[in-house]
C-alpha cells in the first residue's frame, strides 16, 4: 500500500488515533522525508519553491527560542522539504539572519530560496548597499534570492532606494527585488522606478481575519503575476485557539484581549470544520490561503511538530461550503473601534 504524505500527517495530528500505537517519532520523520513537498511557481520569476515559507522573526528573540534550538528547527524544515525561508535584518538586530546562516551550512545553496529585508531606516542609497552586504555576511552566502524593502518610507525617495537595489541586482548579490507592506499606489510606483527588472513580490499582512488587500491590492498583484507573501497566516495563533498575549507580541495590532474574545466564534467554526474533515485548525487556516493563486503563506514556529502539522495543509482544498461558513461567521464579528 502506498502511504501518502496526507495520511502520514493525519496520523501525526492524532486524527486517526494511531500515532501512539505503531509509530515512533524517528520512524515518522523518516516516512515524511521520503515524500517530496510540492513546488509552486513564484509569480513571474518562474522559481519553483515550497508553497510555505518558514518565517523567522521569532528566531531573533532569545526570550522565545535559543539560537541552537532555532537552528534545529530550520534544518528540520529544510529536511521536510520547506526550501523557502524568510527573514529580515531587523529581526533581533541581525540575529535571525545569523541563525539562518548557521542552519543552512551543509545544504546546497541553489536548492534554497532565502528572502531578507532592508529596514525602514536603511533606505538611503548607500545605506541599502551597506545593509545588503551586512545581511550577506550574516547569512554566510554570496547572494540573496529575494531582497525586500521591509516598510515604505514617506520621506526617503523610493526611487533612490530602488536604484540601490537594482545595482545589487545587476551585481548578482540579489536575484529578485521585492517590497513589503506596500499599498497599491506605492507598488505601482516601485515598478516604474525599476528599469531592468520588476518587483517580484509584495509581502503583506493577510489571513482569514485580516483581508484588507482583497479590495485592490490582491486583484492587481494577481493580474500582474506578482507573488503574494502572506505573513501572519495564523494571526499569531489567535485564529486557532491561542489566548495568551506574550510581551513579545504587544506590538501586534490584533494582540488585544478584547480582539481575542471577539473572534472566538470564528475560532470555534474553524475548529468545527477541522474536526469534520480530519484536519487541524492550523491546517484549515493555512489551506484557506494556499488555495488562492500565487499566495505563499509565511508561518512562524519554534516547534518541529508544527512544521509537520503545517505541511498537512498541502494537497487538498477547503470546499466552497467551508469557505462560505467561514465568511458567514466572520461577517458577524465587528472589530471596529477595538
Amino acid at each position: 500500500m502506498r502511504i501518502s504524505r496526507e495520511l502520514i500527517i493525519l496520523i501525526a495530528s492524532g486524527a486517526t488515533g494511531l500515532w501512539p500505537i505503531f509509530i515512533s517519532l524517528d520512524v515518522f520523520y523518516q516516512m515524511v522525508y521520503s515524500l517530496p513537498v510540492e513546488r509552486r511557481v513564484f509569480g513571474w520569476t518562474g522559481e519553483k519553491i515550497s508553497p510555505l515559507f518558514l518565517g523567522s522573526w521569532e528566531f531573533g528573540a532569545p526570550t522565545i527560542v535559543s539560537e541552537d534550538r532555532a537552528v534545529e528547527v530550520i534544518r528540520k524544515a529544510i529536511d521536510l522539504g520547506i526550501n523557502a525561508i524568510d527573514t529580515a535584518e531587523s529581526y533581533g538586530n541581525g540575529l535571525s539572519e545569523r541563525v539562518i546562516g548557521r542552519a543552512i551550512k551543509g545544504y546546497k545553496r541553489d536548492e534554497l530560496f532565502i528572502t531578507t529585508k532592508v529596514s525602514y531606516d536603511h533606505l538611503r542609497y548607500h545605506d541599502v548597499i551597506k545593509a545588503a552586504e551586512a545581511s550577506l555576511k550574516r547569512l554566510e552566502t554570496s547572494y540573496i534570492d529575494l531582497y525586500l524593502i521591509h516598510w515604505p518610507h514617506h520621506y526617503i525617495p523610493l526611487r533612490e532606494t530602488l536604484k540601490a537595489m537594482e545595482r545589487l541586482w545587476s551585481e548578482g548579490k540579489i536575484r529578485y527585488i521585492g517590497v513589503s507592506n506596500f499599498p497599491l499606489p506605492m507598488l505601482r510606483a516601485a515598478r516604474e522606478y525599476l528599469s531592468r527588472t520588476d518587483i517580484a513580490t509584495n509581502q503583506v499582512h493577510y489571513n482569514i481575519l485580516y483581508r484588507e488587500i482583497e479590495k485592490e491590492l490582491l486583484p492587481y498583484m494577481l493580474q500582474e503575476n506578482i507573488a503574494v507573501q502572506a505573513y501572519d497566516p495564523l494571526a499569531l495563533g489567535f485564529l486557532i485557539g491561542r489566548k495568551e498575549i506574550r510581551d513579545e507580541y504587544r506590538w501586534y495590532r490584533l494582540a488585544k484581549p478584547e480582539v481575542v474574545e471577539a473572534i472566538q466564534p470564528l475560532v470555534s467554526e474553524i475548529k468545527a470544520i477541522a474536526s469534520e474533515i480530519g484536519k487541524t485548525p492550523a491546517q484549515v487556516v493555512l489551506n484557506w490561503l494556499l488555495i488562492k493563486d500565487n499566495v505563499f503563506p509565511v508561518f512562524n514556529t519554534t516547534k518541529e511538530e508544527h512544521l509537520v502539522e503545517n505541511l498537512g495543509s498541502l494537497g487538498w482544498r477547503l470546499s466552497k461550503e467551508h469557505l462560505e461558513r467561514i465568511d458567514r461567521v466572520l461577517s458577524t464579528i465587528n472589530l471596529e473601534g477595538i
